[in-house]
């Protein structure tokens, strides 16, 4: 029986097939940054936080990142933070960009300071619906500079949370009936289905579920094993920025896969995942989360399995 290649050796092959494929996609996607027509606004750095959040909110839509690659590569990177419903709202750097503008018009202002140089730091939070059970907080980081020259700075799920950036709300039938419901629609990315299945864990002290429910979650797990790999893979991303202010993100991926693989998988996991990869996973994580910037135990999801040592290992 022939061997399927990983997407990795795909697109490794691609990339020796065609060394021109990766310079003509950046192109391209400087081009779709340079069509949102977004830049440096100028603001007034010296208005109070009052008349400086409305100056945002009017700009909004115009405020960009100074660099395009950065903007485009962002767009990539973290779209999985934002909500389902937000991420389909035209190409991956339209529907990213579209949800930074809202925020920066909608959010509400948690952090104005000024740096030793001068430049003003300002961050507003917005919080979204991922589903009627999930909520989760986004927010726009944005950088004034003294002559008054702004720039988007950052936008995903919050650096710095000072509380928990998705809250679970629900029975946990509930998100069980929403994961499945879920995992029957081809559309629905599994990064959701996974944050479900963890909410109706966080509600439950102990295997959330009937033995029937964990064998069609698993059932339908499997037959979703290509975007479970997608799935690691951010875990991976987000594991080797956790040593800064991805924390949140890469300890929260870890708990999604943790949950997965203890209340629904089981012992197929072993035959499902390579499980060298988690242990690549926790090995970055053991190293890279002491003393992570901007860690905070009020931003750790209520009912998080003790287990779950990742969390705390922020703090060591």
């Amino acid at each position: 029986m022939t061997r399927e290649p990983s997407p990795e050796e795909s697109a490794t092959a691609r990339l020796l097939a065609d060394p021109g494929l990766v310079p003509r996609n950046l192109a391209a996607d400087v081009e779709a940054v340079h069509a949102l027509r977004q830049g440096g606004a100028s603001l007034d750095p010296q208005a109070d936080p009052e008349a400086l959040t409305s100056q945002i909110r009017a700009a909004a839509d115009r405020i960009g990142f100074e660099s395009p690659v950065e903007a485009a590569t962002l767009s990539k990177r973290r779209l999985v933070e934002l909500p389902l419903l937000e991420r389909g709202q035209g190409t991956k750097i339209e529907a990213y960009h579209s949800a930074a503008s809202r925020t920066l018009r909608e959010g509400a202002l948690v952090v104005d300071s000024v740096g030793s140089d001068g430049t003003r730091n300002v961050e507003l939070q917005r919080r979204a619906p991922e589903t009627g059970l999930v909520r989760v907080t986004l927010s726009a980081r944005v950088r004034l500079r003294a002559d008054g020259t702004t720039w988007l700075d950052d936008f995903g799920w919050p650096g710095e949370p000072a509380r928990p950036v998705h809250t679970f709300t629900g029975a946990t039938e509930d998100f069980l009936a929403q994961a499945r419901a879920d995992l029957r629609q081809e559309n629905i990315p599994l990064d959701r289905v996974l944050l479900l299945l963890l909410g109706a864990t966080l509600k439950e002290a102990h295997r959330p579920g009937t033995d029937t429910q964990q064998i069609q979650i698993a059932e339908a797990i499997v037959a979703r094993r290509g975007e479970l790999n997608v799935y690691i893979r951010q875990a991976e991303d987000y594991a080797l920025a956790s040593g800064g202010q991805g924390w949140y993100a890469a300890c929260l991926y870890r708990s999604g896969l943790e949950n997965l693989f203890e209340n629904f998988l089981g012992s197929a996991a072993f035959s499902l995942v390579d499980m060298e990869e988690i242990e690549d996973i926790d090995d970055e994580l053991r190293d890279r989360l002491p003393g992570s910037t901007g860690a905070d135990r009020a931003a750790i999801p209520d009912g998080t399995p003790i287990q779950h040592w990742w969390w705390e290992a922020a703090f060591a």
